[in-house]
């Protein structure tokens, strides 16, 4: 059965690795979902890209992560509850 490859920081390339390391500065961790992505460099950064215009907008963090664990929440994805469980902790929910 094909797998989605997950790119590891042992089997990053330049590119690869120079991402990860910037968003593990700001996150402390880089998320799985985040090295699927890396897969294709250019998706992750328009991931990336997109994520920091909506951090960018007038709704402060915590805000943004109530709106965050609604979606999760409709969409049953267990793995963004925990994911903005967690961040929204660290902003105070």
């Amino acid at each position: 059965m094909s797998r989605i490859n997950v790119v590891t920081n042992e089997t990053a390339n330049a590119e690869q690795a120079a991402l990860f390391s910037a968003i593990h500065s700001q996150l402390g961790i880089v998320p799985n979902f985040l090295r699927v992505f890396a897969n294709s460099p250019v998706a992750l950064k328009a991931f990336l890209g997109l994520h920091g215009v909506a951090g960018a907008g007038s709704l402060d963090l915590p805000t943004r992560e109530r709106i965050a664990l609604a979606l999760a929440q409709q969409n049953s994805c267990e793995y963004c509850l925990s994911a903005h469980t967690a961040i929204g902790s660290k902003a105070g929910l």
